[in-house]
């Protein structure tokens, strides 16, 4: 059987949940965009993450975020531009605290141990058809793929649960590893929170008081101005 030529892969073969029973809608790459789309990855895997353990971790990865690209170029409508994409382009960035938390930081407080709000709540969910400028702005123009959690310091967080509006996801068990640049976690399946949708995580916390960073180890897609947004 011949091999499929690059850039082209089955969402079938892309274990991910969306909140919805079904495949979202894509738009594939053309060849130009696979080509920038690749080249910028690896750009962007190594300047944020300094040794090659990480590196290589993200780029594994590769397969998830290349179709969670083509559904943003879809859902956005527009041409994909890469790292540094136009105002009418699709481009990527890492997630930023700002589009989650609303705030420039991903350490948060937690004052008491067992369930704790981890990425918004059941009352206010992270919102991606928000126009509040307290989460980055959107304005229907953002999607989030992550595949992996990541933690700044010593992880607090034993398990996580998702709901991605509107559906409830099982409560699945979270190992951290020690990396060099980080501590990081694999899901058992990749988010993608797609255009206008809401979600919120919930994670099991081991004591009280404590500060923890956990934060999504993946990409925002968005048009080019949301990614120049300070």
């Amino acid at each position: 059987m011949a091999a499929r030529p690059p850039g082209l892969i089955r969402p079938e073969d892309v274990n991910l949940i969306t909140g919805q029973p079904t495949i979202p809608d894509h738009t594939p790459f053309d060849s130009s965009e696979i080509r920038r789309f690749d080249r910028d990855l690896v750009k962007m895997a190594g300047y944020y993450h300094t040794t090659r353990d990480l590196f290589s971790l993200v780029l594994e990865d590769r397969d998830f975020y290349l179709f969670a690209g083509q559904v943003a170029k879809a859902q956005l409508n527009a041409k994909f531009g890469g790292a540094i994409a136009g105002a009418g382009e699709v481009g990527f960035q890492f997630i930023r605290p700002m589009t989650i938390h609303g705030t420039r930081s991903w350490f948060k407080n937690y004052a008491t141990a067992g369930w704790n709000d981890v990425f918004g709540s059941a009352a206010a969910p992270v919102d991606l058809s928000t126009t509040s400028a307290a989460f980055g702005n959107p304005q229907n123009r953002v999607l989030v793929a992550f595949p992996k959690l990541g933690n700044l310091i010593v992880p607090k967080v034993q398990e996580v649960r998702f709901n991605i509006a509107p559906t409830d996801y099982p409560v699945w068990p979270v190992r951290f590893a020690s990396l060099t640049d980080t501590y990081l976690a694999n899901l058992p399946y990749a988010v993608l929170i797609q255009k206008n949708a809401k979600f919120y995580m919930r994670g099991y916390i081991d004591t009280t008081n404590v500060i923890d960073a956990t934060y999504p180890l993946g990409l925002t897609y968005a048009l080019g101005p949301y990614l120049l947004q300070e």
